[in-house]
C-alpha cells in the first residue's frame, strides 16, 4: 500500500528538526528522569513484575495497581486509590470485591471520618505485596561493577532528597498525589 499523499518528505525537514528537545546532545537528568519513570509505568516493566512476584491475578492489572498503592499508602480511601490508578470509584469497588474474596484486601472504617471507610491489606495482602517489593528491587537496584553499595546509598539519597524537593514546590505535590511520606 502506497503512503497517503499528505505525508511531509523527509527532505522538508532538517536534522534538528527530527531530533528530541531534550536530551538530543546525550542524556540528562531530564532525559534520564523521563526514561526510568516511563519505563516503570510501561507495560513491559509491570508484566515483569506481576510474574516475578507471582502475582495471584495475573491477568488483573487493576488488582495489581491497587495492591501496590496499599503497599506505599498504607491504608487509604478508595477514591485516593482510584485517582491514582486512574479509574473511578465504582471500578475500585469491583477491584476490592475480587481482593476481598481472595483476602488479600480488607474494608475498614476510618478513624478520622465517621462516614468514610478505607482499604488495608490483611496478613496475606501484606506477603503478596513483599514479593512485589522484593520483585522491584531486583528488577530496578542498579548492579555490575560499575555499581558500589556506596553508589547505591547516594542514589538513595539523592533520590529522596529530589523527591522532597519536588513535593515542597506547590507545583508538585508528590505526597499528595502518590500517598508516600516524604519527609520523617
Amino acid at each position: 500500500m502506497p503512503r497517503p499523499s499528505n505525508i511531509t518528505p523527509p527532505e522538508i525537514l532538517s536534522e534538528d528538526d527530527l531530533r528530541p528537545l531534550v536530551g538530543a546532545n546525550g542524556p540528562d537528568l531530564t532525559s534520564a528522569f523521563f526514561a526510568i519513570s516511563t519505563w516503570g509505568n510501561s507495560t513491559q516493566f509491570r508484566e515483569s513484575l506481576i510474574q516475578d512476584s507471582e502475582f495471584p491475578f495475573p491477568d488483573d492489572l487493576p488488582a495489581f495497581l491497587l495492591i501496590n498503592q496499599l503497599v506505599y499508602r498504607g491504608s487509604c480511601r478508595p477514591t485516593d486509590i482510584a485517582d491514582a490508578i486512574g479509574t473511578g470509584r465504582s471500578n475500585v469497588s469491583r477491584v476490592v470485591n475480587r481482593l476481598e474474596a481472595a483476602d488479600l484486601v480488607r474494608r475498614v472504617a476510618d478513624a478520622t471520618d465517621d462516614r468514610a471507610l478505607m482499604i488495608a491489606l490483611t496478613p496475606a495482602g501484606r506477603e503478596v505485596g513483599r514479593r512485589i517489593v522484593d520483585a522491584a528491587e531486583r528488577l530496578n537496584t542498579p548492579t555490575g561493577e560499575a555499581w558500589t553499595e556506596q553508589d547505591r546509598t547516594d542514589l538513595g539519597r539523592l533520590l529522596v532528597k529530589l523527591a522532597a524537593a519536588l513535593d515542597a514546590s506547590p507545583q508538585h505535590p508528590l505526597a499528595a498525589a502518590t500517598g508516600v511520606r516524604l519527609t520523617k
